[in-house]
């Protein structure tokens, strides 16, 4: 036989050998699949931040006679969203310490009453919030949507029609209608409303709320109406939806003299579903944005803050926010902040080793190791969700979810280094014995030529 044609002989049955591995990673990644499909991860948590929020406000009196009777409220950034915590830190003011009250929608107030702001004088108040946030993005199985309790409190509450939001209006019923079509999946009818609503209106500051209808007829508006007709759309197709109002930034640092304006809808079996149509964010939130103001506001509109007086002549006020990172020691005293913020970098740093190892070819030479590997990746996404659910209730089980976080993503970021060094090991030696088979069987061929 022509070695030549041996040759080739050897080489293609070697590499039938490197590639016989293929169909058992298939496997196995289905196989994940269908094993995972009993475990409900909502949201996967793709950053935390730790920083201090500041909210300054300043009510100027600058004409010749004084202001008396004055009110101020100033929502404050609360805790009814899981995607960030906020404690409030501190409050300075010249007009002394605040009462607090909530309203029937669990929106917190400060309120400052009977200020007096004599003429060339300014009233000024100064939040400080420790924040903790998470940018989140919502795992959502269209399949495992339950059907709502069209009876329940919260159902009717949030698909009723309010100030704004007129989502009984024929012409919002009838654009609701025609967007969903025959769609009766909740989630999917609300991905069909959001593409609608960041399609139809083009974004023009507004310098004063005109709401869904005004936005549904005229195309245009700003955060407020991509956000009422967002939800007044929801609403009309039987979605429990609401606004939320806070600020929202940028980048960290940056100083903000103006609220934003989003919104959420509800899903059984997933909870408030996070969306911005501003800024094109459905289904995610990240971690910049902060809420002081969700649902119907009873005490004042969908803003900042509110001043009014009885007497004297009209203020100059304005506002500044700004965001800024700390360390988690300046936080809390405990280890629980920094081993969340780990755990979250961990699992970042080991789904690229993963992504790395695929590339390299691993799964060829190590699927169960790989599969294992990666049930331990979903496994820790769990528990942080959990951790992160949890704090507030039970700060227990919060640190114990992020344990088990921290230390199945170890685990998993030590073995899949291992794989990859493994891998390398064989791509480095499979070759070397490749070459010396072919050295040896032309040396043989070349001392032995073939008869004539």
């Amino acid at each position: 036989m022509n070695y030549k044609k041996r040759l080739k002989q050897i080489l293609l049955f070697t590499a039938g050998l490197l590639f016989l591995g293929l169909p058992a990673y298939t496997i196995c990644a289905n196989a994940l699949n269908i094993q995972n499909s009993n475990l409900f991860l909502r949201y996967e948590v793709d950053d935390v931040f730790v920083g201090e929020l500041k909210h300054t406000i300043q009510i100027v009196n600058t004409a010749h006679t004084k202001i008396a009777g004055g009110k101020l409220f100033i929502p404050i950034v609360n805790n009814l969203t899981a995607r960030h915590y906020s404690i409030l830190h501190k409050i300075n003011s010249t007009g002394g310490k605040p009462a607090f009250f909530k309203d029937d929608f669990e929106n917190l107030y400060a309120y400052w009453n009977n200020i007096v702001i004599e003429p060339g004088k300014a009233f000024t108040v100064e939040l400080n919030y420790h924040i903790i946030s998470f940018s989140v993005s919502y795992t959502i199985n269209a399949s495992m949507v339950k059907n709502y309790d069209r009876n329940s409190t919260m159902y009717k509450k949030y698909t009723q029609p309010e100030k704004l939001i007129e989502s009984d209006n024929p012409q919002i019923i009838s654009a609701a209608k025609s967007i969903v079509g025959d769609e009766e999946n909740p989630y999917k009818k609300a991905q069909k409303i959001f593409d609608f609503v960041t399609t139809h209106i083009r974004y023009e500051r507004q310098e004063e709320e005109r709401g869904a209808l005004w936005a549904l007829k005229n195309g245009v508006g700003d955060c407020s109406e991509y956000s009422y007709l967002f939800v007044a759309l929801c609403r009309a197709a039987g979605i429990p939806a609401k606004i939320q109002a806070g600020f929202v930034f940028n980048k960290v640092g940056e100083n903000m003299t103006y609220g934003h304006m989003w919104a959420e809808f509800y899903l059984e079996n997933y909870g408030w579903i996070p969306v911005d149509a501003t800024w094109d964010q459905f289904q995610t939130r990240d971690f910049r944005h902060f809420c002081s103001i969700q649902s119907i506001p009873e005490i004042i509109p969908y803003s900042n803050y509110m001043f009014n007086s009885t007497m004297g002549p009209k203020p100059k006020d304005e506002q500044v926010a700004q965001l800024k990172a700390l360390s988690p020691n300046n936080i809390s005293d405990d280890d629980f902040t920094q081993n969340l913020l780990n755990a979250v970098q961990k699992i970042k740093q080991t789904e690229f080793a993963i992504y790395l190892a695929k590339t390299l070819g691993v799964s060829l030479f190590f699927s169960s190791e790989m599969h294992e590997t990666a049930q331990k990746i979903f496994e820790s996404k769990i528990y942080v969700q959990n951790a992160v659910d949890s704090w507030e209730t039970d700060l227990q089980i919060a640190q114990s979810n992020v344990v088990n976080a921290a230390g199945n993503i170890e685990e998993a970021s030590n073995v899949v280094w291992v794989l990859i060094a493994e891998t390398f090991t064989i791509f480095i030696s499979v070759p070397t014995v490749i070459m010396l088979i072919v050295l040896i069987f032309l040396k043989r061929y070349q001392t032995k030529p073939e008869a004539i």
